[in-house]
């Protein structure tokens, strides 16, 4: 068990964005306490209350980093997005505080990519609510959904790890009349939303993208990989204060973003991966003051087999070929 002297909490997450929300939030809420950051140049003093740490930092391998902190002191150890935590360089900083903390974890996704099982990191699920569930509670915002069919063909589209190859499904999908579908879906179906989220395949697609909404009168701003931190605050600030209508992105604000205002998403990024969808549906579901609800463009392309994608319908458990138009998939 733990000693008296255990009165720290470490706080652990693997992207700079989601250090400093969760850094915000506990000093929001908890502002007596001293809450730091440990993650790249910026070094915390491991005396503070609150530690919010990047995994990637204190979670290669022989960290000193991970070093500097007394395990003694240490009552609690919080995961934000727990289902990574299985993963090699969580499971080296959990290892180091050995078994005597409290771990607890929270996550919206509770299935990994690779199959691994979060038995690794945690002896049980104490609590679980499912997605359903919480729109029928009023957790989360009702949805809206509208079914795009398309011309594109993804029958040859490769598969890797469970969900499409990125590069042979980008070839298929980045193309100027799908282009210039979702564009069009969002001028004639979505342009009285005030923050739309795309979701694009890679790069070039949301580049592409991007500037075939700026050329037709919609200004939008791409959020990458490459992006530089202050170039992608300064856009997300414009897009929670609705300067900015439309941001698209690509794997970047997939889990973890805490921009409740979103009140559209578009699905431009087809996926085989029940998990990554629900993590991007996930993106506009927050409820926020004057949202009723969210709009979801579902772009569904052609397929041998309807049920090789996933679509709201099949997340929901309904028929996928089932075509909604502004249908609350809550209405019985």
């Amino acid at each position: 068990g733990r000693t008296e002297l255990a009165t720290k909490t470490l706080v652990l997450a693997h992207r700079e964005e989601l250090l400093a929300q969760a850094a915000r939030q506990i000093q929001r809420a908890s502002p007596h306490l001293v809450v730091e950051i440990d993650q790249g140049s910026r070094v915390a003093n491991p005396a503070a209350d609150v530690v919010v740490a990047s995994v990637p930092t204190l979670g290669r391998e022989h960290s000193e980093r991970l070093q500097r902190y007394d395990p003694r002191r240490f009552k609690c150890i919080i995961i934000d997005e727990a289902h990574h935590a299985a993963a090699e360089t969580y499971m080296r900083i959990l290892d180091y505080f050995k078994d005597k903390v409290f771990v607890w974890g929270c996550s919206a996704t509770l299935q990994r990519h690779d199959g691994l099982g979060l038995t690794r990191a945690f002896d049980k699920i104490v609590y679980e609510k499912r997605f359903v569930e919480m729109i029928r509670e009023g957790w989360l915002s009702r949805l809206r959904v509208l079914t795009v069919r398309t011309k594109s063909r993804l029958d040859s589209v490769r598969s890797y790890a469970g969900d499409f190859s990125t590069s042979s499904l980008s070839a298929a999908v980045n193309v100027q009349e799908r282009n210039l579908a979702v564009v069009q879906a969002y001028k004639s179906l979505a342009a009285d939303r005030r923050s739309v989220l795309v979701f694009a395949v890679d790069v070039a697609h949301a580049r592409d993208l991007a500037e075939l909404f700026t050329h037709y009168g919609t200004q939008a701003k791409c959020v990458l990989g490459s992006t530089r931190m202050a170039e992608r605050e300064q856009i997300l600030h414009e897009f929670r204060t609705g300067t900015l209508p439309v941001v698209v992105n690509c794997g970047i604000l997939t889990e973890g973003t805490d921009i409740p205002n979103i009140d559209c998403v578009i699905m431009a990024r087809p996926t085989r991966s029940a998990v990554l969808f629900q993590q991007m549906l996930g993106r506009g579901m927050r409820k926020h003051e004057g949202k009723t609800d969210c709009l979801v463009v579902d772009f569904v392309d052609s397929f041998k087999s309807d049920a090789t994608q996933i679509t709201v319908p099949t997340l929901l458990g309904l028929d996928p070929t089932l075509v909604l138009d502004h249908d609350d998939v809550m209405d019985d």
